[in-house]
């Protein structure tokens, strides 16, 4: 999870210009080999007491090969392909029509955006030029007061968070308003594993040769680029060390540090926050949440025993890095090789599928306002809308059961769970993006429009009351293969592009149904509740609603997922990290555990489908179709790479290990102790 500060996050407006009218185009069906449910994908000789994985999804592991461009292969890179395959043709026709659409509608700057992405021979031709002016300003800093100022310039054009940052998020206890928060600048690499290890190591020399790559490429002679190399790897490795654990994190009360500005100044006396402040517009607040005081301690340190030039290396470094993928396609071979070693990956996207992506990231709702248009029905958006109100049905069933809390407990878990704020597709209003300045033939250009678009829309929200975005964080935009809980607004978000196959068969049984997207449903509906969500209540504040003996419950149970995960090794000598992967993994058991327990109440309902189909009854195709939906054939390195620095487990852990936590998944398959797939009952996690 990465600091609240680390960048600013969202933005929205009511939108005045709609999408164009786009037809959608007819793409292949989808078979079992794309993970639809079937029969077929079992292993009917496997037996579901020793190996429940390889009886549910044998025969499409057997079957199905992973493609050479993918580290994983799963339903997720499959509805990715299919979403990407929805997009390109959106896209396509936008640029294909961008010259005659009315200036700032969604398809002129989604279709001149995307034809200067692909434009790479104006791009070659450019070479750095195109950052020449940023370039001057990091040339230009003379002192720690000038870098600061270029520190938040740096975040307001560029969208670069460096060294520190210092910006305005809803405030943790009252979600109504907005507070600054103070935290960590980013780093070249999110694989803080990287860090951590010793020089020579296979990820480090990865990640060292792609910067002197970068560097190279970007013009620097070869032994200035393997000094700056050098520089860059040992400042990423003092900022990384100064932080707290990414388990760590998920603790908000170790965030939720209340200072003036002038305790907050005090940390980091080199580093002038109110000229930081002022530079990005806003004024000098009562109080900063300072999220990392330790690393504002260290970063101070740094300034004042390292050379200005060091951190102007490093400012030029991060700039290049960020804006490589749209510069030269020259930048496209570090890019590959380090991919390569961190997810066993040989070969990149291909160059249209990498622009899609750059959209998805800068022009988010012009570019799903097309899609939505093109590819989302209103009868997908009802049976989803059915399929969350059994859920939290469900879930407000079994509250009241779980013996381990007090009645008070109980009764403020309902309190939140009643006040959930869920919303399906897409946002009812759309940002307008009208005055954005997108041109075809200067990629560069584009992005830090964009950039200056959304962050200083978010900054001009300070000081009034918080406006929240729908569908507007990376993970929430309709285009997002995703399904996300939001702790500020205590609810969640189920997007346009996961209500599809293999995700979502609206028109299969209710088996899967409910323990396939059901199940990612109350997956979401589980985050309000596990190790993070648990923290805030109904109003989304952080609040603690429970009393001590419940949090010593819950612990309780939370160290039994965290004690699977160290016990199961992905690869050999690699397990995954229990204690990060604690809240998504509590979700998991949460979401089939609810998928199921709905789809009971549904059968209820409607008897007439509770039947056996191809010789399984309903509570049996529940499970199957859940493991299923979850098979996965990836790269060790991937698997590597998910164990060293992943937030989450990969889908493989996900097939089965969930399941081991629930009683009648063991009725349903006859499994027993001493059987493989059995988990003494002491050690299943009974918590929602």
């Amino acid at each position: 999870m990465k600091s609240k500060t680390s960048r600013l996050l969202g933005t929205a407006a009511i939108a005045i210009c709609f999408a164009a009218g786009v037809q959608a185009q007819d793409l292949p069906p989808l078979t079992a080999d794309d993970l639809l449910f079937s029969v077929d994908n079992m292993d009917l000789s496997a037996d579901p007491k020793e190996d429940f994985y390889r009886f549910a999804a044998g025969g499409w592991l057997d079957r199905v090969e992973r493609p050479a461009d993918k580290a994983s292969y799963s339903f997720v890179s499959i509805q990715l392909q299919r979403i990407t395959d929805q997009v390109k043709a959106v896209v396509v026709n936008a640029a294909e029509e961008a010259a005659d659409a009315p200036k700032g509608s969604p398809t002129q700057l989604v279709g001149d955006f995307y034809t200067a992405y692909m434009d790479v021979d104006r791009r070659n031709a450019n070479g750095m030029a195109p950052l020449q002016e940023e370039f001057d300003r990091i040339a230009a800093i003379d002192s720690l007061e000038e870098l600061g100022r270029y520190s938040a310039h740096a975040l307001r054009f560029d969208g670069l968070s460096l060294f520190a940052g210092f910006s305005p998020q809803a405030d943790l206890a009252d979600s109504t308003r907005y507070a600054i928060y103070s935290g960590p600048g980013g780093t070249g690499i999110e694989a803080r594993d990287v860090y951590a290890s010793e020089d020579g190591s296979p990820r480090r020399a990865a990640y060292r040769k792609y910067v002197n790559d970068l560097l190279t490429i970007a013009g620097y002679d070869p032994a200035e680029a393997k000094r700056v190399t050098g520089l860059v790897l040992e400042l990423e490795t003092a900022f990384d060390a100064a932080q707290l654990s990414d388990a760590e994190k998920l603790d908000f009360q170790k965030l939720n540090n209340r200072m003036s500005v002038e305790e907050t100044q005090a940390l980091i006396p080199n580093f002038d926050i109110p000229i930081y402040l002022e530079e990005l517009g806003l004024d000098l607040p009562e109080e900063i949440i300072v999220t990392q005081p330790d690393y504002l301690i260290a970063l101070s340190k740094m300034l004042e025993e390292r050379p200005l030039q060091d951190f102007k290396d490093y400012a030029k470094f991060r700039l290049i890095d960020g804006f490589a993928s749209v510069l030269s396609t020259d930048f496209e071979e570090p890019i590959r090789a380090r991919r390569e070693v961190f997810e066993g990956v040989p070969v990149l996207r291909p160059r249209d599928e990498r622009a899609l992506e750059r959209l998805q990231g800068t022009l988010g709702h012009p570019l799903s306002q097309l899609y939505v248009d093109a590819y989302y029905e209103q009868e997908t958006r009802d049976k989803t809308l059915e399929l969350i109100d059994y859920i939290v049905a469900a879930f407000e069933k079994r509250i009241p059961t779980r013996d381990w809390l007090t009645e008070d407990t109980k009764a403020a878990a309902l309190e939140k769970l009643q006040a959930f704020e869920n919303k399906v597709g897409y946002p009812e209003q759309w940002i307008d993006y009208s005055s954005v300045e997108i041109v075809p033939d200067d990629p560069v250009a584009n992005l830090l429009a964009v950039t200056a678009f959304g962050v200083g829309r978010e900054l001009a929200r300070y000081g009034g009351p918080v406006e929240n975005d729908d569908f507007n964080k990376s993970s929430t935009l309709p285009v997002a293969l995703n399904a996300a809980y939001v702790f500020a607004l205590n609810g969640f978000r189920v997007t346009a592009a996961i209500s599809q196959p293999p995700a979502f068969e609206p028109d299969a049984d209710p088996a899967i149904r409910f323990c396939r997207f059901g199940g990612i449903i109350g997956h979401e509906a589980t985050h309000g509740f596990d190790t993070a969500g648990r923290q805030f209540d109904a109003n989304g504040n952080l609040r603690n609603w429970w009393t001590e003996e419940d949090t010593q419950a819950f612990v309780a149970e939370a160290k039994k997922l965290v004690d699977q995960t160290e016990n199961t090794e992905l690869v050999e000598g690699h397990t995954g990290n229990g204690a990060l992967w604690v809240t998504e993994n509590m979700a998991d058991v949460g979401g089939i555990k609810l998928g199921y327990s709905a789809l009971m109440d549904y059968l209820a309902d409607h008897p007439e489908e509770d039947v056996e189909i191809d010789g399984f009854t309903q509570a049996q195709r529940c499970f199957i179709g859940w493991a299923q939906l979850w098979a996965e054939n990836a790269t060790e390195a991937s698997l590597v790479n998910y164990a060293s620095s992943a937030n989450h487990p990969p889908n493989i852990y996900r097939t089965t290990a969930p399941l081991q936590h629930f009683d009648v998944f063991y009725e349903a398959f006859g499994i027993e102790e001493g059987d493989p797939m059995w988990l003494p009952p002491e050690k299943r996690v009974h918590a929602w």
